[in-house]
């Protein structure tokens, strides 16, 4: 219990980082390449879309954990 409790409630960590990878990314590119608004936003994109797939991962895990037919997301394929 206390593994899909650490699990789950770990997620907004997790985007949390990515988004901040992705936007401190971008800015580092704007201020190397001198294209200020462009990777940035490339950037935030990026960290969304890792945001989005933790949350589906997070979500195909429990659903494999409710049916039952599953193993934890730690044990994947």
């Amino acid at each position: 219990m206390w593994r899909q409790a650490s699990r789950y409630g770990a997620v907004g960590l997790e985007m949390g980082i990515a988004v901040l990878i992705g936007i401190v990314g971008g800015q580092y590119l704007d201020d190397w390449l001198d294209t200020e608004p462009v990777f940035f936003w490339v950037g935030f994109g990026l960290g969304m879309g890792a945001a989005a797939k933790a949350i589906y991962d997070a979500a195909r895990s429990a659903k494999r954990m409710l049916s039952g037919n599953g193993t934890p997301s730690s044990e994947k394929n």
